[in-house]
C-alpha cells in the first residue's frame, strides 16, 4: 500500500510518503518533508505534497490512500490539511483516514537524553499548546495489541485546560512520560509550585520538538481501516466555542 500522509494542524506543515513494500529493506517513509510555521501552512502544503511525489518519482495514480490530522490544534490550519486531503481524495476515488493530532505526537514521544535508561513509561500525557495560556491534552495507555503499529491506546478524551490547572488532570501513579510542546510548560509549572511525585509516581519528559508530523500520521493511518465513504473525517474541535461549522460537519470533545 502507497500512502500520502497531510498535517497542518499545528505550528508546522509537514508531507510524508508511506509504502509498505518497503518495510523488508528500510523504512516504509520514503520521502518527508516538514517545515516549522506558525501560519502559510495554505501557500506551503501542496507545493510540499509536489515536492514529496517528485522526491520518490510517484504519480498521484500510484497512491492507494491518504492520512491527514484532524485537530485538535489549530482551527485554520485543521481546515487546511482536510480541504487539501478531501480534494484530493475525492478527484482520485481514494480513501481518507483521520488521525488526531495527539496521536501523532503520541507515536513519537521519547524520553529526553537523560531519561533514556528509565524504565518503559506506564501512562504518557500529551499535551499540545492551544494558545491563550490553554493546552489541548490527552492521557494514553500502553497498548497490549503487540500487533498494532500504534504503542499507545487512549485512556481519556482528548481535553483541554488553562496550563494552571493541567496539573490536575496528570496521571498520579506509575511512571508518567509528559510529551509535546506544552510539556516544557508543565514543567515549568511543576517546578515552581514545587510539586513533588508520591511515592510509586515519577514523571519524565519527551525530548524533540513535541509538534504532529506526517511521518507519524502515516504510520497510524496505514495500519488503520480508512472511513466509510460518505463519512469521511471531520475536524475535531475540543473548544467549541472557538469555532462554529454547520450542523453536522464538526467534532466537538467536552473538556
Amino acid at each position: 500500500m502507497r500512502l500520502l500522509a497531510l498535517d497542518s494542524s499545528a505550528a508546522s506543515c509537514s508531507v510524508a510518503l508511506w509504502d509498505d513494500g518497503k518495510k523488508e529493506i528500510g523504512s516504509p517513509v520514503v520521502a518527508h518533508h516538514c517545515k516549522f510555521m506558525d501560519r502559510g501552512q495554505s501557500e506551503a502544503l501542496i507545493p510540499m505534497v509536489d515536492s514529496v511525489m517528485e522526491e520518490a518519482g510517484w504519480a498521484f495514480g500510484d497512491l492507494d490512500r491518504l492520512g491527514v490530522t484532524v485537530g485538535p490544534g489549530s482551527f485554520t490550519g485543521v481546515r487546511i490539511g482536510l480541504a487539501a486531503a478531501r480534494g484530493l481524495a475525492l478527484a482520485r476515488g481514494l480513501s481518507l483516514v483521520g488521525v488526531t493530532s495527539l496521536e501523532a505526537i503520541a507515536l513519537e514521544a521519547r524520553a529526553e537524553d537523560g531519561n533514556k535508561d528509565t524504565a518503559v513509561p506506564d501512562t504518557l500525557f500529551v499535551a499540545l499548546s492551544a494558545g491563550r495560556s490553554d493546552l489541548y491534552f490527552q492521557i494514553f495507555s500502553r497498548n497490549e495489541d503487540v500487533e498494532s503499529a500504534f504503542p499507545w491506546q487512549a485512556a481519556s478524551s482528548p481535553g483541554a485546560a488553562m496550563l494552571e490547572d493541567v496539573p490536575g488532570q496528570l496521571p498520579q501513579k506509575g511512571l508518567v512520560l509528559i510529551a509535546g510542546n506544552g510539556a516544557p510548560l508543565i514543567r515549568h509549572v511543576l517546578a515552581t509550585e514545587k510539586r513533588a511525585a508520591g511515592p510509586g509516581h515519577q514523571i519524565i519528559y519527551a525530548g524533540g520538538p513535541g509538534l504532529p508530523d506526517a511521518a507519524a500520521v502515516a504510520v497510524i493511518a496505514a495500519g488503520r481501516e480508512p472511513e466509510t465513504f460518505g463519512s469521511e473525517p471531520v475536524p475535531l474541535y475540543v473548544h467549541s466555542h472557538y469555532a462554529r461549522l454547520p450542523q453536522g460537519r464538526m467534532k466537538e470533545v467536552a473538556p
